[in-house]
C-alpha cells in the first residue's frame, strides 16, 4: 500500500514518503525523551544495527538479530549501548528502585537448540552506574524462551538521586555466547525499562527572572510579584525605588522541591541609597510542606533606590516567588505577638476510642502482696504446729500455701519486674531526644543530602535494619468499634515541641551571625524538627491500639524496623520506615489515612525566638486503617487472674485450718473424758 498525492498537489510524492519515514523512524523528535513524571517508560529501540536508542515509544526495527561462530573456547561478547534520545533536559528526582526491566533476546544454538545465555546489564543515571549480571542457561528448554525480567531492583545511586539536564542515561547490554547459532533482539514495545520518577522541574521554563546578576539588576516596581527560580550558584538582582514607610517588608515564597536540591534560603542583600548594606532583618519562616514562606521585615530605613539580591549555592535549584510591602506600624498577621508562645503536641489527633467507656489503669502495686503474705505468715505459724493428719497436710495445707503464692506473691513480684525499664528501652522523652540529636546531627552543612533525606524521613528516627525499644506509661484504654483497645499516654500531653526543639539548639551550642541572627543550618534544623516530631508523635499514637483488654499501665513496644515507602513532602519525606510486623501495603494504607491534612511550622527569629507548629488532622483515620499485632505487650504477670487463685488458696488454708481446730478440739474433749481433770491436760 503506498502513499499517492491528490491531483494537483504541489507536494511530490517522494517527499511525503521521507516525511512518513521520518516520522515512523524518529517520533522522538515530536516529544521529548526526558525522564519526568510523566514519562519515566524507555523502551530498547533500533534504528539501525549499530544505532540503538532509548526512546519514550518504540521506534526502528522490530527485530534486531545475526548468527555467530562462537564456542567455549573462543566466545563472542555481543554488546549493546542505548543512549536516551533526545538527550536529559529536565531536573528529575530519581527513584531508589527500578520498577521494571524486561529484555526479550533469544539464541537458537546450530546444534543445541535453545539456550539463554549470560547477561551483563549496566544501566548509567548521571554519576551512578547499576549493574545486575543473569546467569547462563545452556539446558535447553521452554523457558529459555521467556525475556530477561527484573521487578523492584534497587538502583545503586551512590547517595545521589538528582539527575540534572545534560547528565548520561544510557543502559548498556552484554551478551556472552558461546556456541555457534542466531540471536534475536526483540524491540517494538518487547525489551524496555520502567522507572517511576517522583519529581521532574524544567529549569529553562522555570527560570525566568534572567538576565539578573549584581552588575546588572533588574529594574521592578517593589510592590509587584516576581517569579523566577536559583540555579546553582545564581544570584538574581533587582533595582526598586522604596517611598515613605515605617515599615518595609519582603515576602519570599519558595516552592517545595526535594531536600537534596532545595536552596539554603541565605538572608538576601538589601543595599541601601548609600551603597551600604542594611542591618539584618526581623525574619519569620513557615513551612507547610507544600512551599517555605519567609518575611523579611526591616524597620525606618532611608528612602531612595534600593538593589536586592537573592543568591544561591552551587548543584541546588529552587523556584521561588518575591514581592514588597510598604507600611506603617502595627501589627501584621505575622508579627511576633501573634504567636502563642507554646507550641504543645495536639494530642487526641488520631483519637479512635470512645472516651466515655475508658478504663483507667494503675502501675502494680504490692498490697495485695503485703496482705498475702501477712495471711501466709498467720497460717504458716499455725501449720507449724504437730498434726496426725497427713490428708489435710498435703491435701490443703499445701497446695493452699502453694496457691497464696503462685497468685499473691510470685505473680506481683513479676509484674513488678515487668514494668521496669529493661535495658536497651527508651521512655518517651528518651526517644524525642534521641530524635532531635539525630536531626541536629544531619543538619549540619556539608552532611551528603542523601543521609538527610533517610535519615529525616525515618519513622522515630529508627532506620532499616534498626531495632526500635520503648517503654510507655499509659493512663488509659479507650474501646474501639471493632474491640480493640486503645490506649492513652499522659506524656503525650504534656510535650512541648517548641520547648524541646530550642533546648536541642541550645544543647547544641548553636552559633549566631553577626546580626544576632540564627545560623542558616539552625533554621534549617528547627524547621526539620518541627515537622518530623509531629509526625513521630501521630504515628506513634495512631499505633496505639492493643487487641485485649489492658491489665496494668506498663506497655513495651519492641520492633525490628525495615524500610518502607515514604509520604509526604519531596521536600521532606516522612514514615520512611515500618515495623516489620507491619506489611507494605497496610503500612501504605496506613499512611494515606493518617497524614495531616495540612502542617505549618512557623520560625519567628526575632528578639524572642518562637516556634508554632500546627496541624490539620485527616478526617478519614478509621479503626480499619490502623494495622494488627505491631508489637505492644502488656507488662503483665505470667499468669492470669491471679486474684481468684491466691483467693482459692485462703480458702484451702483457712478450710485446714477450720478442719485442724475441729480435730484438737475433739481430741481434747476425748481425752478430758478419758483422763478426768487431771493436770497434764489442762
Amino acid at each position: 500500500m503506498g502513499i499517492v498525492p491528490c491531483r494537483g498537489s504541489r507536494v511530490p510524492a517522494a517527499v511525503l514518503v521521507a516525511i512518513l519515514v521520518i516520522l515512523v523512524l524518529h517520533p522522538v523528535g515530536l516529544a521529548s525523551a526526558s525522564l519526568t513524571t510523566e514519562q519515566g517508560d524507555m523502551f530498547l529501540s533500533c534504528t539501525e544495527d549499530d544505532e540503538c536508542l532509548l526512546t519514550p515509544t518504540p521506534i526502528g526495527e522490530e527485530i534486531v538479530t545475526d548468527s555467530v561462530f562462537a564456542s567455549p573456547a573462543q566466545p563472542e561478547s555481543l554488546t549493546f549501548e542505548f543512549d536516551l534520545e533526545p538527550s536529559q533536559d529536565q531536573l528529575a528526582l530519581l527513584p531508589t528502585t527500578l520498577a521494571k526491566f524486561e529484555v526479550d533476546f533469544r539464541f537458537t544454538g546450530d546444534a543445541t537448540g535453545t539456550a539463554r545465555p549470560q547477561l551483563d546489564a549496566s544501566l548509567i543515571l548521571g554519576q551512578s552506574v547499576t549493574d545486575w549480571e543473569f546467569e547462563a542457561q545452556p539446558i535447553p528448554g521452554q523457558a529459555l524462551n521467556e525475556p530477561y525480567v527484573l521487578v523492584d531492583e534497587p538502583l545503586n545511586l551512590n547517595g545521589n538521586r538528582v539527575l540534572w539536564p545534560d547528565d548520561v542515561v544510557r543502559l548498556r547490554l552484554t551478551f556472552s555466547l558461546d556456541r555457534p547459532g542466531t540471536w534475536e533482539l526483540h524491540m517494538r514495545g518487547n525489551s524496555f525499562l520502567e522507572l517511576d520518577i517522583e519529581w521532574s522541574e524544567d529549569i529553562n521554563a522555570r527560570n525566568t527572572d534572567e538576565p539578573s546578576s549584581s552588575l546588572n539588576p533588574r529594574s521592578t516596581e517593589f510592590e509587584t510579584s516576581h517569579e523566577g527560580a536559583l540555579v546553582e550558584n545564581d544570584k538574581d538582582c533587582w533595582e526598586f525605588e522604596i517611598e515613605q514607610h515605617e515599615v518595609l517588608s519582603v515576602f519570599v515564597i519558595w516552592e517545595a522541591v526535594p531536600i537534596e536540591i532545595e536552596q539554603p534560603h541565605q538572608l538576601p542583600n538589601l543595599y541601601m541609597p548609600n551603597g551600604r548594606e542594611a542591618p539584618a532583618p526581623e525574619v519569620i519562616v513557615s513551612d507547610d510542606g507544600s512551599e517555605t514562606r519567609i518575611t523579611y521585615r526591616w524597620r525606618a530605613l532611608p528612602l531612595g533606590d534600593y538593589t536586592m539580591c537573592i543568591g544561591g549555592v552551587a548543584e541546588k535549584f529552587q523556584p521561588y516567588r518575591w514581592t514588597g510591602q510598604l507600611a506603617f506600624e502595627g501589627l501584621g498577621p505575622l508579627d511576633p505577638s501573634g504567636f502563642s508562645g507554646t507550641s504543645y503536641y495536639p494530642v487526641g489527633a488520631a483519637s479512635l476510642g470512645d472516651a466515655d467507656e475508658a478504663i483507667q489503669l494503675e502501675p502494680v502495686t504490692y498490697g495485695f502482696l503485703i496482705a498475702c503474705l501477712f495471711i501466709l505468715v498467720l497460717f504458716g505459724v499455725d501449720g507449724l504446729r504437730h498434726s496426725t493428719s497427713s490428708a489435710i497436710r498435703f491435701g490443703l495445707f499445701t497446695p493452699g500455701v502453694v496457691l497464696m503464692l503462685v497468685g499473691g506473691i510470685f505473680h506481683p513480684l513479676w509484674a513488678g519486674a515487668d514494668e521496669v525499664q529493661l535495658e536497651g528501652e527508651y521512655t518517651l522523652e528518651e526517644l524525642v531526644e534521641y530524635r532531635l540529636q539525630q536531626l541536629w546531627d544531619v543538619s549540619y552543612p556539608g552532611v551528603p543530602e542523601q543521609v538527610l533525606v533517610k535519615q529525616t524521613g525515618a519513622t522515630w528516627g529508627m532506620l532499616d535494619g534498626e531495632r526500635l525499644q520503648l517503654r510507655l506509661e499509659v493512663e488509659e484504654a479507650r474501646p474501639m468499634d471493632d474491640g480493640r483497645w486503645q490506649l492513652v499516654v499522659p506524656e503525650l500531653e504534656s510535650i512541648r515541641l517548641d520547648q524541646a526543639i530550642f533546648g536541642q539548639v541550645a544543647k547544641g551550642g548553636a552559633q549566631t551571625t553577626d546580626e544576632g541572627l540564627l545560623e542558616d543550618q539552625t533554621v534549617r534544623f528547627i524547621l526539620l524538627a518541627g515537622r518530623s516530631l509531629l509526625l513521630d508523635l501521630l504515628m506513634l499514637e495512631g499505633l496505639l491500639v492493643v487487641d485485649d483488654k489492658p491489665t496494668s499501665s506498663v506497655f513495651h513496644l519492641d520492633v525490628d524496623m525495615v524500610s518502607a515507602p515514604a509520604t509526604g513532602s519531596v521536600s521532606v519525606p516522612a514514615w520512611g520506615t515500618r515495623p516489620s510486623t507491619i506489611s507494605t501495603n497496610d503500612w501504605v494504607l496506613l499512611q494515606s489515612s493518617l497524614f495531616p491534612e495540612q502542617i505549618s511550622v512557623t520560625l519567628c527569629d526575632c528578639d524572642l525566638d518562637l516556634l508554632d507548629v500546627r496541624f490539620i488532622a485527616s478526617n478519614g483515620f478509621d479503626s480499619s486503617d490502623v494495622p494488627k499485632a505491631i508489637g505492644l505487650r502488656n507488662a503483665s504477670g505470667f499468669i492470669q487472674a491471679n486474684a481468684p487463685i491466691a483467693m482459692l488458696g485462703l480458702v484451702l488454708l483457712s478450710l485446714s485450718s477450720r478442719i485442724e481446730y475441729v480435730r484438737r478440739k475433739k481430741a481434747r474433749t476425748l481425752a478430758e473424758s478419758m483422763f478426768g481433770s487431771s493436770a497434764k491436760w489442762a
